[in-house]
């Protein structure tokens, strides 16, 4: 690796490889069991941006088609996963709920190929 390679940071990444690696953070902080007793409504919001990252990934015009549906299946998951945290947040009255007013964010709305080059 040479020393220019080490330096990078996520921020140079290429668009499709930064949220790669926002995606894979987002999956780790999800993970951990002390912030899901904690603050079980940032867990939904990650979970909700991790589905919104695979769906993004998914369309991306530089990844194979072996890898889009790697990543379509993917999605599919963390959407009932994420859908079901909720639910067993609600009954349990953590105060977690899913958050509606996401799905009307313009990044939301827009097509893969303009949020990533």
């Amino acid at each position: 690796m040479s020393g220019a390679a080490a330096c990078t940071e996520e921020h140079e990444l290429p668009s499709v490889e930064a949220v790669l690696a926002g995606t894979l953070a987002l999956m780790t902080g999800y993970s951990q069991a002390l912030q899901a007793d904690l603050h079980p409504e940032q867990r939904l919001l990650m979970g909700a941006k991790i589905g919104r990252n695979l769906a993004l990934l998914q369309g991306h015009p530089l990844l194979s088609e072996a890898f889009q549906r790697i990543l379509a299946g993917l999605r599919s998951r963390w959407v009932l996963m994420t859908a079901c945290t909720a639910d067993a947040g609600r009954h349990a009255g953590c105060g977690a709920a899913a958050c509606p007013a996401e799905a009307d964010s313009p990044v939301l709305q827009a097509p893969a190929a303009a949020l990533l080059h």
